[in-house]
């Protein structure tokens, strides 16, 4: 094994028998798919002593998403998100992924001489001076979304809804819009006349004068009710802040693509005594589980309960080993 590789996201390497892509980076865990699009999440000193790990030393060129959904998707956002890909991985690893391994970083890219801050403001002025405008902020959300997610974190899954909410209205007008909107969350309350002047503000400086057209005062206030809905941009301070620094739920949507890669499992206390193989009385728990990968009904599983044992505030009784929630195996 070649100590002096180094992983990076798009690299190709094999792993348990089989050529696998890294798509995400996080700490010492890696995110790997493989050809059949199957994947998996393992700790980065595991990977490295695993038997027959090698580094193939190639670089994915091609995008990589989930089976069937660039069929969902119109050609512009998938064009989109590889232009970003070109970008973030850029930042991440200090080289764009159509390089080879063996080139060196450009200037400011270089993750020996530049933190990942550094490198990030280094992208946000070179994108400025192409003629596209992105804050620091919107950078480091999709950075931290190709991290998670891989090609898949930079698709703007909302395209389609995106048209049928604003209708007939420029993109380039929604695009402006949510600009103000963002500014707008840690500054005072602004009013929906000062979010038109922030809107015709930052097209006038992106495209020129007159080049794009805002949508009539009926049409932009309408369209202002659509984009800051439930952000409290023209309400409240004290929500719209609080809104904004809310930490992203605790639940989320998982998946399983094949059957005992995830099963969730949870208990009930019975009010039954059985008589165990050493002769001692117990109480039983049923603990059913359910196969999130599988099509077949739930499995259901009695256990005895820990006689005398003694709770914590709020927790959920169960057998020895219990965990609510889910495991994924």
């Amino acid at each position: 094994m070649p100590t002096a590789a180094v992983l990076r996201v798009g690299a190709r390497l094999r792993f348990d028998g089989r050529a696998q892509t890294v798509v995400g980076l996080s700490g010492t865990l890696v995110r790997l798919v493989d050809e059949q699009h199957r994947t998996c999440v393992i700790h980065l000193p595991h990977l490295l002593r695993a038997e027959g790990f090698e580094h193939l030393g190639e670089r994915v060129r091609s995008s990589l998403l989930p089976a069937g959904m660039l069929h969902a998707l119109p050609q512009e956002a998938i064009d989109e998100a590889t232009w970003w890909e070109r970008h973030i991985v850029e930042v991440i690893t200090g080289m764009p992924p159509e390089e080879e391994a063996s080139a060196s970083p450009r200037l400011g890219y270089d993750p020996a001489r530049r933190s990942l801050r550094e490198r990030e403001e280094a992208k946000v002025t070179e994108l400025a001076a192409q003629g596209r405008q992105v804050s620091l902020k919107t950078l480091q959300r999709k950075r931290q979304r190709y991290q998670e997610q891989g090609l898949a974190g930079l698709v703007d899954w909302r395209v389609d809804a995106h048209r049928a909410a604003h209708g007939r209205v420029d993109q380039r007008v929604v695009e402006a819009l949510g600009e103000a909107t963002d500014e707008a969350t840690q500054q005072s309350t602004r009013t929906t006349a000062y979010l038109r002047w922030r809107v015709e503000q930052i097209l006038t400086e992106r495209f020129g004068p007159g080049v794009v057209e805002v949508p009539p005062r009926a049409t932009f206030y309408r369209l202002v009710a659509k984009v800051s809905a439930g952000r409290h941009t023209t309400g409240s301070a004290r929500t719209r802040r609080s809104l904004a620094n809310r930490p992203p739920g605790a639940f989320g949507t998982l998946g399983a693509l094949q059957p005992g890669e995830v099963m969730q499992i949870d208990s009930t206390p019975l009010d039954v005594l059985v008589l165990l193989d050493d002769g001692v009385s117990a109480r039983v728990a049923d603990a059913p589980r359910m196969d999130r990968g599988a099509t077949d009904g739930p499995l259901g599983a009695a256990a005895p309960a820990v006689a005398g044992a003694r709770r914590t505030p709020g927790a959920r009784r169960g057998p020895p080993g219990h965990r609510a929630g889910h495991d994924r195996v």
